[in-house]
């Protein structure tokens, strides 16, 4: 009797065991290899491309809010790889098409910080500018973010758009309309 007693709470024990084991093991599967979020966040990118044709959608609008959480949490898991720099660099953009231009600006300044060498720096420090020139109609700040895209980069192919952009903020709506009437006459003449 005793000895059945002491199998059948053995067998219990490594009945328990064995779940343990099993919740375990499907608690480390749910958690994803950097290779698993890239394909996942791919996938999502791609079902993205397929629905942009209709971008006020839920569905479009959904679908870039789990994009934007997934570059987030591979960033979070991954700050130093180059796949993050280039999801920052799409993130930023997203943000702005889902109307969340600070999210944008807090992207880029991510990007530029964390990965001063990515190619695209000098195209976000001008895109920053640009959010906050017309999205967010902080000139003083746009002003700010071309200074230092001309100041970082002064013999990009950008430099001169970044100049063109803080000569245009300082005109008033009348004066930006005359000088872009006579630029297209200059290149234009009839």
């Amino acid at each position: 009797m005793r000895y059945t007693l002491m199998i059948t709470v053995a067998l219990s024990l490594s009945a328990c065991s064995g779940e343990e084991n099993n919740a375990e093991k499907s608690e480390v599967s749910t958690v994803q290899t950097a290779e698993e979020r890239r394909t996942e966040v791919a996938a999502m990118e791609a079902e993205f491309r397929g629905i942009v044709a209709t971008p006020n959608s839920q569905k479009a609008k959904a679908l870039t809010e789990r994009i934007l959480l997934r570059y987030r949490d591979y960033i979070s898991m991954n700050p130093r790889d180059s796949i993050s720099a280039e999801y920052l660099f799409k993130a930023a953009d997203l943000s702005l098409g889902v109307g969340n231009p600070e999210g944008s600006i807090t992207h880029i300044d991510r990007l530029i910080t964390d990965f001063p060498n990515f190619r695209k720096a000098p195209e976000m420090m001008l895109f920053k500018g640009f959010v906050y020139e017309v999205h967010l109609n902080q000139h003083a700040n746009a002003v700010k973010a071309y200074q230092a895209m001309i100041s970082r980069y002064p013999n990009h192919r950008l430099t001169n758009d970044a100049r063109a952009a803080i000569d245009n903020l300082s005109l008033s709506e009348e004066e930006l309309l005359e000088k872009l009437k006579k630029a297209e006459e200059a290149q234009n003449p009839s």
